[in-house]
């Protein structure tokens, strides 16, 4: 017969074992996400992404603290087809109705499926996705005040740079929302065109002397392009570092805060840019000859299909989860994989089929490079605009247009800055991206509707 001690003991044990088990079966909290987006910020603009001259310590550390990635891509070359990819994880060339007039229609949005799992979602900055922008749309809860027009002109001078107050009332929205899981979105307007960062902030750079051999080929011919319409290269290059600078620092001053409030272990922080730095614009007079943005080695820019409008930064953060320290070279991801990713790390069920991304989490995480299922696909929202593939190592630029036209081949592991076309030398490769491709754009819509001609 047991003693009392013996008792008590075998008591205390089983209370342990249930307190634990309880402890066990208790979810883990929901991450938050705070997704940080530039505009018009080249692949080579950032410190951490090879810039020779760029002061941009808070978005290196987060780089150090997360995962770079190197192969990730936007889903157009402007503006709204870019957040469309974003938000809904579907090709723009796929809606009939330009959606930054239309909107995204009966498709579903990151916003709203988190929404209705049980996050609190704002939204802050540049919208250029639908012609309600007001809060409920979209299953965003909190839409910001706009400091800024949609095209970045001053509407209020703030010295700390022009996204400043973006970024402070995406940090009120993250106060506000302590004690329940938040999705924010923060769409800055730093590098779009205008360039114009006031005195004190360029002043910073005055002792910067250019050496243009620290740049690629594509940089050193924007810049005799703008010397060769009497621009002063080394000033724009000042003001636009200037610029960038100053979104470094709100950045910081929102990873800051998460810290703060002890939310940093449990936010999954991303930037992003929405497509690459515009290459075509250096020259044309005004405060448009500051738009000094790098892509890197990449040939092309904004406006074009090239690697430099379409492959952009990608940082993610999230600690414990996403492996710090790490650059991922290899995995071929875009945004329009960013839905069902989140899906995958936040819980949400969706069905596969009904998007046309993919889960890219164990890249995110670290646990495998990941190798795509289904092609990148890139299409204008004009039937007989270009066509391009992405599928493995090869890139294809199919000209659709019923006059001809080239068709041009790179093997984008070989060569990034798509420098060789291999379209005659790679008969076999031609013909299968080809078939593809024109299987894709005759499921496309055969007339669109765009009145929207803010883009650019």
């Amino acid at each position: 017969m047991m003693n009392s001690i013996t008792k008590l003991t075998l008591l205390l044990l089983c209370v342990c074992a249930s307190l634990r088990d309880a402890s066990a079966a208790e979810p883990e909290p929901k991450p938050n996400i705070v997704f940080l987006l530039a505009d018009d910020l080249g692949y080579g603009d950032l410190g951490c992404y090879g810039h020779p001259y760029a002061r941009t310590p808070n978005l290196d550390q987060l780089a150090k603290d997360g995962t770079r990635f190197a192969q990730f891509y936007a889903t157009g070359m402007t503006c709204c087809p870019a957040r469309t990819g974003l938000m809904t994880s579907q090709f723009p060339a796929t809606y009939p109705t330009y959606p930054a007039n239309g909107g995204f229609a009966e498709r579903v949005t990151i916003t709203e499926l988190l929404n209705k799992s049980g996050y609190r979602t704002g939204h802050f900055g540049k919208w250029h996705i639908g012609p309600d922008q007001k809060p409920g749309t979209y299953g965003i809860d909190v839409v910001g005040d706009q400091s800024r027009d949609e095209r970045g002109k001053k509407k209020a001078e703030d010295l700390r740079g022009r996204d400043a107050p973006i970024y402070d009332q995406a940090i009120r929205f993250i106060e506000e929302s302590k004690g329940q899981p938040f999705y924010v979105n923060v769409w800055g307007h730093i590098s779009h065109n205008p360039v114009d960062p006031n005195d004190e902030l360029v002043q910073r750079w005055s002792a910067l002397e250019l050496d243009e051999s620290k740049f690629s080929p594509a940089m050193r011919e924007k810049f005799a392009t703008l010397r060769k319409a009497g621009g002063d290269v080394e000033d724009a290059l000042r003001r636009y570092l200037a610029d960038v600078e100053s979104l470094d620092a709100a950045v910081g001053q929102l990873l800051k805060r998460l810290d703060e409030l002890g939310l940093r272990d449990n936010t999954i922080v991303i930037f992003n840019s929405d497509q690459g730095a515009d290459m075509s614009k250096a020259g044309l007079g005004g405060v448009r000859d500051n738009q000094m943005g790098f892509n890197g080695a990449h040939r092309g820019g904004k406006h074009t299909n090239l690697e430099g409008g379409l492959r952009v930064p990608w940082i993610v953060r999230w600690p414990g989860h996403v492996p710090a320290g790490r650059v991922d070279e290899q995995s071929v991801i875009s945004a329009v994989d960013y839905l069902p990713t989140l899906c995958a790390l936040t819980g949400v069920a969706i069905n596969a089929a009904d998007f046309e991304g993919e889960d890219v989490s164990a890249a995110w995480l670290g646990k495998a490079t990941h190798t795509r299922t289904r092609p990148l696909l890139w299409k204008t929202s004009s039937p007989g605009g270009q066509a391009v593939i992405r599928e493995g190592q090869w890139k294809l630029f199919h000209p659709i247009r019923k006059n001809g036209g080239e068709f041009e081949l790179y093997d984008i592991a070989a060569d990034p800055a798509e420098a060789l076309n291999l379209a005659a030398q790679q008969p076999e490769v031609l013909s299968r991206l080809k078939t593809r491709i024109e299987a894709w754009v005759a499921t496309l819509p055969k007339e669109y509707i765009k009145t929207d001609d803010k883009e650019d």
